[in-house]
């Protein structure tokens, strides 16, 4: 922890002698004439002087700008809740606008080179890549707290020996169960597709999955692509993603596509969307439902009976979900990135605030002190373990459209996993060399 009221001082400081150095607009330094001496009488000892002094100028430090904060409508009342004692011991206001997180990084990418974004901002680590590249994010000296956080979330957060964002949030999906229809949750696809065949007409649907338009989700569908050995880009822990490896028409992320293909095909996973498959969760029809711990607040406010285990394995396979890290990113093009800074390290890197982060969004907390306080994540830790960590890379904007669509064709039944998955790596090869 930084000493927050001297890094405030010293501001304030630089404030004071910035404004003196401007009182005077010919830019020449003040004089006073040389002081009256008034002669003693005759004697041996020294003369006595008398001197006037001239009055100190008078300056006003400029007040410190706002410090501009952008946050979803989770996030926002713990910093709501810290800015009144931030205010308080520096005077400094802060300016919190409440922005919708679908459309954070549009909002991000177009106004903070304008000059019309914020000082602080939420986001994903696979913005990564485009922050960097665009020049938006600042890099930030997480010092000695940088021990207090899950090192694949600094990871997530890090390029070039540089880190970008603190993270307060690390997430994995895992397989949610009705606790009403399923009384030991599976640890296989095959042991869960029996359940589902025991159950019968109790439920409407087996397996639903999170996801937009019919499922078209490639971030909810990807532990199939991932369950037999298939990957986005290829990696090295020493030069990171190999963007010109494309692994989505690999033999292996083939294979995996192909197994939830014959699940559908076998009615175990309906095209449904994300809406229905919740509802139907919620109904108490549907025994399973794959997503994140996000849905917690969801299912606990419904009152239903429900619990989380890891991913199945399929053919012995464990089903790798993609880990992703949210965390506060500092604006290269804000005013305040320092103060920034000092409030994210003195304000929010704590247990208090990162407790109440987690019990707002209840994803996995990035800053270990507090797991043990984080009821419940222990099934979506689990999962990560199991994970392929989400390529932070700006390619990978060229992936979420082609396999999202592409997936979507699969689960539809109008084409096969084999041509699925050839177009989506064939689109994505094409969009990166430009085309």
């Amino acid at each position: 922890m930084r000493n927050w009221k001297l890094f405030v001082g010293l501001l304030l400081a630089f404030a004071l002698v910035a404004a003196a150095c401007g009182d005077d607009d010919d830019g020449t330094a003040d004089t006073t004439a040389a002081p009256e001496t008034t002669a003693a009488p005759t004697t041996d000892a020294a003369p006595e002087t008398t001197t006037t002094a001239a009055p100190a100028p008078t300056t006003t430090a400029a007040p410190l700008p706002p410090l501009v904060v952008w946050v979803d409508d989770k996030t926002g009342p713990t910093v709501e809740t810290v800015a009144a004692p931030f205010t308080a011991e520096t005077g400094i206001e802060l300016d919190i606008t409440v922005i919708d997180f679908q459309d954070m990084r549009e909002q991000i990418t177009t106004q903070a080179p304008a000059g019309e974004g914020p000082d602080l901002f939420i986001g994903d680590h696979d913005w990564l890549g485009e922050m960097v590249a665009n020049g938006i994010a600042a890099p930030l000296d997480l010092g000695a707290t940088a021990s207090s956080f899950a090192q694949v979330s600094l990871d997530a957060f890090s390029t070039d020996g540089n880190t970008y964002a603190m993270p307060y949030a690390v997430q994995a999906i895992a397989l949610f169960y009705n606790a009403d229809l399923v009384t030991t949750p599976p640890t296989t696809v095959a042991e869960l597709t029996a359940i589902c065949d025991d159950l019968g007409d109790a439920i409407t649907n087996c397996w639903g999955i999170q996801g937009g338009g019919a499922a078209s989700d490639a971030f909810h569908n990807f532990p199939f692509v991932a369950a037999k050995g298939g990957y986005i880009f290829g990696f090295d822990p020493a030069t990171g993603f190999d963007v010109s490896d494309v692994g989505l028409d690999s033999a292996g992320a083939i294979e995996g596509v192909a197994a939830m293909e014959q699940l559908v095909k076998d009615g175990y996973i309906d095209p449904i969307d994300e809406d229905d498959a919740k509802q139907l969760f919620l109904d108490g029809k549907q025994a399973f439902f794959m997503s994140g711990p996000w849905w917690v607040n969801t299912w606990n406010e419904a009152g239903i009976n429900w619990g989380v285990t890891t991913l199945p394995t399929l053919d012995g396979s464990p089903m790798a979900p993609f880990v992703g890290v949210r965390g506060f990113w500092v604006s290269e093009f804000g005013e305040n990135k320092a103060i920034a800074e000092e409030f994210l390290l003195s304000y929010i890197a704590n247990d208090e605030a990162m407790l109440t982060l987690f019990e707002a969004d209840p994803r996995g907390p990035a800053w270990q002190p507090i797991v043990d306080q984080a009821v419940g994540f222990e099934a979506f830790a689990e999962s990560a373990a199991n994970g392929l960590f989400m390529p932070n890379v700006p390619e990978m904007g060229n992936v979420w459209g082609p396999l999202g669509d592409q997936i979507l064709g699969v689960r539809n039944l109008t084409i096969s996993a084999e041509d699925a998955m050839t177009n989506a790596a064939d689109q994505v090869r094409t969009a990166i060399a430009g085309g």
